[in-house]
């Protein structure tokens, strides 16, 4: 058993209801509750995952509500709730109808579930993650912004298929903004402890690196009216495992600094020692003169966002 007893979902749309059902498989946990405006979404979301028990084998008790007050004493709470970005759509153009939707979520979070973790799912990662943080007035520790580790992982996923090497001999972060802006530095990429300059040259990692800043994009101009989710809903239940099995795990998250890399009053995705407290830890890294002007240029962009709302 996990040293989290109760996980709420708010938002029971792909990414919700994927990342239920990847908890139930992989956490040991005593209560899930989904939450979803849409009538009956969320009810009907958790008898399909009641229906799973007899494979999974699980015990959990599971829930759907549209009554937000079912979360009260939750461990952990994520958002995913807001629209998808869609084709066409840029993160800015989501911001003002995701940051109303998430400012009242937040101010529910903290009427009723206090002591909870909160992660953050929904888009402009970056931005609602910050939005979060100010409306429930938690620690930074517990507000955590999902976005960094599904960069990691699309990262990982194209170096695997230029290079044909298994994503298991690879290390790999991606940092900074959870958008096109994101940090992809090959100097953070390790083959078999080995620089990525013995596998690709200068063209072919910079090919590397546009392909995992338009990933999203990519993703969202085939699938049109829909979004990314299995990626998403697994990069989420992954940070979550950290937290229920107090693991101390790195893993790069949007945090909000407080002087770290000369930045304040924002969020940006680092990476952070993760544990049953939420963010243990902001690590400090040392940047390089490009890495330095890239999050010179992340201040830049986030300040404008919160300006525009």
């Amino acid at each position: 058993m996990s040293c989290v007893k109760k996980i709420s979902i708010i938002g029971s749309g792909a990414v919700g209801a994927g990342l239920a059902y990847n908890l139930l498989s992989r956490i040991s946990f005593k209560e899930l509750v989904l939450i979803d405006i849409a009538k009956g979404l969320a009810k009907g979301v958790s008898l399909d995952l009641e229906d799973t028990r007899g494979f999974l084998g699980f015990n959990t008790k599971i829930s759907g509500s549209a009554n937000i007050s079912k979360i009260k004493g939750s461990d952990i709470v994520v958002i995913t709730a807001g629209i998808a970005r869609k084709k066409g759509m840029s993160r800015a153009d989501l911001l003002k109808i995701n940051a109303a939707i998430t400012k009242e979520a937040a101010k529910k979070i903290r009427l009723y579930a206090p002591s909870a973790i909160v992660i953050v799912v929904t888009n402009p990662l970056d931005v609602i993650t910050y939005i979060v943080r100010k409306y429930t007035k938690f620690n930074r520790k517990r507000v955590i912004g999902m976005g960094s580790s599904l960069d990691t992982s699309r990262l990982l996923n194209i170096l695997h298929k230029r290079l044909k090497i298994s994503t298991d001999s690879m290390e790999a972060f991606v940092f900074g903004p959870h958008s096109k802006d994101m940090i992809v530095s090959s100097k953070r990429i390790k083959v078999k402890g080995k620089s990525l300059d013995g596998f690709l040259k200068a063209k072919g990692k910079r090919e590397v690196a546009d392909s995992v800043k338009l990933r999203g994009a990519e993703i969202v101009a085939a699938l049109k009216t829909k979004s990314a989710h299995f990626a998403p809903s697994l990069a989420c239940c992954s940070l979550i495992e950290a937290i229920a099995y107090n693991k101390n795990e790195v893993i790069p998250v949007s945090v909000e600094l407080n002087g770290e890399y000369g930045a304040k009053n924002m969020c940006l995705g680092i990476p952070c020692i993760i544990n049953r407290d939420g963010i243990a830890r902001v690590l400090s890294i040392s940047l390089t003169r490009e890495e330095k002007h890239q999050i010179q240029k992340a201040k830049k962009l986030f300040k404008e966002c919160m300006m525009s709302l």
